[in-house]
């Protein structure tokens, strides 16, 4: 059985919160990278496709946050793998305490496209090649669709317009970009006050350098928890969903 990537490190302070909190789009950030140097080694990273004239793209997302690590604290990512489920690729992440203990745990779905037309395209040898249920799961079922309560409108949380910071080495907004967005449009009381317990992310379309994007909010209460709803907007186009549970 091949090994899960895994990497130590510890915590730094521009990935904490003013709660000294590791923040949620700071595990965003390792995934991705994480994602790149196993897929590397795998002999499908970035380079690898670029050279067949296709690239990953980050389809869905889905996070649960057991418990936040601090600021200064040794933490263990964990990162495989998991083959095909249709049209997406799986890969999945645990984020480990430094004894073990299960503190975030993740899954993605990935496409991939070909540069040239835009198009998804089947990747054979990664569908039937990698799908090795001894690897186990973080979370046993795919991310889902982010689904907006239908007896709540949406309203305008606020208005942004990408900037220089916001764009990444493909020359467009970066996935974690739209996290971050969508954390700053929840009420800030309940972003320091109450744990971010489960985050699910749609990325429909890219956003691109100029643009402006239009952030569409639903608050709800569910229970004991506080769930939000974030859609951003471009030119009337979905560009990503976020539903996110406090």
């Amino acid at each position: 059985m091949r090994e899960k990537y895994s990497e130590k490190r510890t915590v730094s302070c521009y990935e904490a919160d003013a709660n000294h909190n590791f923040r949620p789009t700071a595990m965003l950030d390792l995934m991705q990278e994480a994602a790149g140097r196993d897929a590397s080694g795998l002999g499908f990273g970035y380079d690898d496709m670029i050279a067949s004239n296709t690239a990953w793209v980050l389809s869905r997302t889905r996070v649960i946050f057991h418990k936040n690590p601090k600021w200064r604290d040794t933490i263990n990512l964990k990162t495989w793998h998991k083959g095909a489920n249709r049209i997406f690729y799986l890969r999945d992440f645990v984020l480990e305490s430094e004894t073990g203990e299960q503190l975030v745990t993740a899954t993605t779905s990935w496409l991939i496209i070909d540069l040239a037309s835009r198009r998804m395209v089947r990747n054979t040898y990664l569908a039937e090649n990698f799908n090795n249920e001894e690897m186990g799961n973080a979370i046993a079922e795919p991310a889902d669709k982010v689904m907006f309560p239908k007896d709540i409108e949406p309203e305008l949380a606020h208005t942004h317009r990408t900037v220089w910071s916001d764009i990444d080495t493909n020359g467009h907004v970066n996935n974690v970009k739209y996290a971050v967005w969508a954390l700053d449009a929840v009420d800030y009381e309940v972003a320091k006050e109450r744990q971010l317990k489960e985050m699910l992310i749609n990325y429909d379309s890219e956003v691109m350098p100029g643009q402006e994007i239009e952030l569409y909010r639903v608050r709800r209460e569910e229970g004991e928890c506080l769930e939000y709803y974030i859609q951003g907007k471009v030119d009337g186009r979905s560009s990503f969903s976020i539903k996110m549970i406090f």
